[in-house]
């Protein structure tokens, strides 16, 4: 996720025959407690440093070094397929200086709750997310924040990395360049939002295209009662047109289908958002229009009915 976050709800619970004070006194504690807890440093909390490669290095609070190596090779096979899909081994967009990303890992989410927000200014009602802050300046860091699942996996890890490795070679400029209509923190982009059509059902939809591949039984699920023509994906946003199924499910089946049959066209597009000529792109898909709309919904059918489609340019 890089972006599309609820509002953080705080409910206090009032139990019956309690008095004021002692209300008072166990929310004096616990602002108390978050005082502490914010004074306790990332490095304090992610001791464990493991340097998968050049690109990538794990940060985290409780992966074993049998994790950390499943995790690097994992990632590993995440960026070979990147570059194998795309051809940008080597040719990162200008100006863009985020060599690396480091993965930031809290052993649980009541963790990542407790410390994520003093560590790295952003909200904690999300699933993990990925903050490229400003790549054309000296010295920024990309960070990737998520939490270990119980069964000891990183949540969103995969899909994450995806999201770094197109911020760096397919879009040019930060998070507040590209085309959205999100204004959330951390990167509190300026108002007014531009006009649709945005970049949301390619960003969210290629990073669960290459983290999950032809692997994705709730999108094949989702093929078979079709709701949303393609041409309406375009204008996915993460305030307006949005919808978790819409913007991960349905941006899947949106960049699935662009990929395996309107390969062109997704070169074309790529030519103009890996030199910010955003413009320019929102040009071209309006000259798409609907004259993919019949198409899509036949190759949907297709994909609902065996699983995969007859052109699948990608295994797990």
């Amino acid at each position: 996720m890089k972006k599309n976050w609820m509002t953080l709800a705080v409910a206090f619970a009032v139990f019956s025959g309690s008095s004021s004070a002692a209300g008072a006194s166990n929310l004096a504690q616990e602002k108390k407690q978050e005082q502490i807890e914010q004074l306790v440093s990332v490095e304090q909390v992610l001791t464990h440093v493991h340097a998968c490669s050049a690109t990538l290095t794990l940060r985290s609070q409780a992966l074993t070094a049998q994790q950390e190596q499943q995790t690097c090779q994992m990632l590993s096979q995440i960026e070979q397929r990147f570059h194998q899909t795309f051809g940008t081994l080597g040719h990162p967009v200008a100006h863009d200086g985020n060599t690396s990303l480091r993965a930031n890992i809290y052993a649980t989410h009541a963790d990542f709750k407790r410390y994520a927000t003093a560590h790295f200014d952003m909200p904690t009602d999300n699933g993990g997310m990925y903050l490229e802050g400003l790549p054309d300046l000296a010295g920024n860091q990309a960070e990737f924040v998520a939490n270990q699942k119980p069964d000891g996996s990183i949540h969103n890890l995969a899909h994450e990395y995806v999201h770094y490795l197109d911020g760096r070679f397919n879009l040019y400029g930060d998070f507040c360049a590209g085309l959205h209509d999100s204004h959330s923190p951390p990167e509190n982009c300026p108002r007014p939002a531009p006009l649709a059509p945005y970049l949301v059902w390619w960003t969210e939809g290629v990073a669960e295209y290459l983290s999950k591949g032809a692997d994705n039984p709730p999108a094949v699920a989702a093929a078979a009662q079709p709701k949303y023509a393609l041409s309406a994906l375009f204008d996915t946003g993460y305030e307006s047109n949005n919808g978790v199924a819409r913007i991960y499910t349905w941006g899947y089946l949106a960049v699935r289908y662009m990929m395996e049959k309107q390969r062109s066209k997704v070169e074309q597009m790529l030519r103009f958002t890996r030199n910010g000529d955003y413009p320019r792109y929102q040009a071209l898909v309006k000259t798409w229009g609907t004259s993919m709309d019949a198409d899509f919904n036949a190759w949907l059918a297709e994909l609902a009915t065996h699983g995969t489609s007859s052109t699948s340019a990608m295994a797990r």
